[in-house]
């Protein structure tokens, strides 16, 4: 199978952007693609595992189970920097702490490319 690489720029508020990555990942990975999913500007808001609720599907609850079934979910280093997140102590487990300069290694990898975004 392929790899894909869906990259997402959007803030947890909105919620639409958020449920088709997860929806799109979750597919993909049951088909057995290789995903990750890259977080960058607003959307390393969806990875704080403080809004990772039990039982409740938050977008961070959904980037867990993500996570979970073996999705690759990198969050930009800097956009976190800018926003004061700490992405050594504040992100779901399992979430790997990225940059601009991996990403782009990342598209030139990848089979497919998708983006989602403000």
């Amino acid at each position: 199978m392929g790899k894909l690489l869906i990259v997402l720029f959007s803030p947890p508020v909105q919620v639409q952007n958020t449920d088709t990555v997860f929806e799109f990942a979750k597919a993909a990975v049951e088909e057995g693609h290789e995903v990750t999913v890259f977080c960058d500007v607003d959307a390393v808001y969806n990875l704080l595992a403080s809004q990772a609720l039990p039982d409740q599907k938050t977008p961070a609850s959904k980037i867990g189970e993500l996570v979970g079934r073996g999705v690759r979910v990198l969050a930009c280093r800097e956009s976190a920097r800018l926003r004061g997140i700490d992405t050594k102590k504040a992100l779901i487990q399992g979430v790997v702490e990225s940059s601009l300069g991996k990403l782009t290694e990342l598209m030139d990898e990848s089979d497919r490319v998708v983006a989602f975004g403000a």
